[in-house]
């Protein structure tokens, strides 16, 4: 068994469920069947392992990104970014809509707090805007963004905007707030316009 992996992957559910206060080392050592003694091998601090956790999400994250945004030339740009989304739409109507997503909790509840996840924090969502603003350039040179958007901007709206989506899809428990950022920019914002 690794230890650290199971510790990580029940510390990403604690963390989704109960947040950075709520999510405590005891339940999610009990869940991971792990003792004590070896939480503090692999982790220092509950800070180090929820940095651990957040790097572990962020990672899967740009794997999905990757596959979805960058690999498949053969589809067009804005086509990729709307499949990047109706994945995400799958997997969150599929799961529980008030998790959310483990960045923007954590942003929330902790990063003021915490320099350490505040760097990583910050890490992870530049990461995330510089795989959209390639495919937005992309879509640029291919005449299939409306000149007027400058893909870098427009890249860190699209992720301002969808992490606002994400918020309220955990405050309603649906992901009507999805559907309707879906509809708002890859319908309306970033529709060519004739």
């Amino acid at each position: 068994m690794d230890t650290r992996a199971v510790l990580i992957d029940e510390g990403l559910k604690a963390l989704l469920s109960h947040g950075y206060e709520g999510a405590g080392i005891g339940p999610i050592l009990k869940s991971a069947g792990v003792p004590k003694g070896s939480f503090y091998h692999f982790f220092a601090s509950k800070e180090e392992f929820a940095s651990a956790v957040l790097a572990s999400y962020c990672n899967n994250n740009q794997k999905v990104r990757t596959q979805l945004l960058l690999e498949d030339k053969t589809r067009s740009p804005l086509r990729r970014l709307r499949d990047y989304f109706e994945y995400y739409e799958k997997e969150y109507g599929s799961g529980d809509p008030t998790c959310g997503c483990l960045l923007g909790n954590l942003s929330q509840s902790i990063a003021a707090h915490s320099e350490v996840l505040q760097r990583e924090l910050h890490r992870s969502f530049t990461a995330w805007q510089d795989d959209f603003r390639a495919v937005l350039r992309e879509a640029r040179d291919a005449g299939e963004l409306p000149e007027y958007l400058d893909p870098d901007e427009t890249a860190a709206f699209l992720i301002d905007a969808y992490e606002g989506a994400l918020v309220r899809m955990k405050a309603e428990g649906s992901i009507k707030p999805l559907q309707r950022f879906s509809t708002m920019t890859l319908d309306g914002l970033l529709a060519q316009k004739a």
